[in-house]
Parts: C-alpha cells; sequence; structure tokens
C-alpha cells in the first residue's frame, strides 16, 4: 500500500497548481451536495486531492521563506563573483504565497 501511495504522490508532484485549481469550483459543488454514490465519494477526493497539492506548495513556500531570512548567529555566504569578476547581484528573498480558503470556509 506504501509503494502506491508513494506513486501517486509522485504523480500529484508533476501537476501544477494552477492546472488544478481550475478544477477546485467543478468538485467543490459535487462534493457539497452529497448522494451515497461512488462518483460523489470520487469528488470528494479528488477534491481533496486539489487541496493537498495547494498546502503542499503554501507549505513549501513558507519553509523556503523561512530559509532565505538573514540568520543573525550565522555570517551570510559570500556571493560567488560572476564570470566578469563583478560580485553577482543579491537576490530578492521568495515571496510566500498567500493561501486561500474556500468560499464558505470561516478563518481558522
Amino acid at each position: 500500500m506504501e509503494k502506491v501511495l508513494i506513486k501517486l504522490a509522485d504523480q500529484l508532484a508533476q501537476f501544477d497548481e494552477a492546472s488544478l485549481t481550475s478544477l477546485m469550483d467543478k468538485y467543490e459543488g459535487m462534493a457539497g451536495e452529497f448522494q451515497p454514490t461512488k462518483k460523489w465519494e470520487q469528488a470528494v477526493m479528488v477534491l481533496g486531492l486539489i487541496q493537498l497539492v495547494r498546502w503542499k506548495n503554501h507549505l513549501f513556500n513558507y519553509h523556503w521563506a523561512e530559509q532565505q531570512k538573514p540568520r543573525k548567529t550565522l555570517e551570510a555566504p559570500a556571493l560567488p563573483l560572476t564570470a566578469s569578476g563583478k560580485k553577482a547581484r543579491t537576490p530578492k528573498p521568495a515571496k510566500v504565497l498567500p493561501f486561500r480558503s474556500f468560499k464558505n470556509e470561516e478563518p481558522v
């Protein structure tokens, strides 16, 4: 079972969030209208997978931004020189993207 889940995670990681999010309204609507059918169960699972990818990206962006903050106890590494011998530009910190909740969901 674990191998199947890892394979599923690898496949999900290949999809981009924007494409998945475009399907969110469709599956949110289907999941919101309960019916004791296989189709409803699939809609709930698809919605959960879309939310999972969004949550993973949100968590990734958060941790990436945290890593980009300068550490008080550590010295910043020296920037590499470019081919011309000049110092490279200082990179801008990563931007944390906000996690948007569903329309009818109350903020946590």
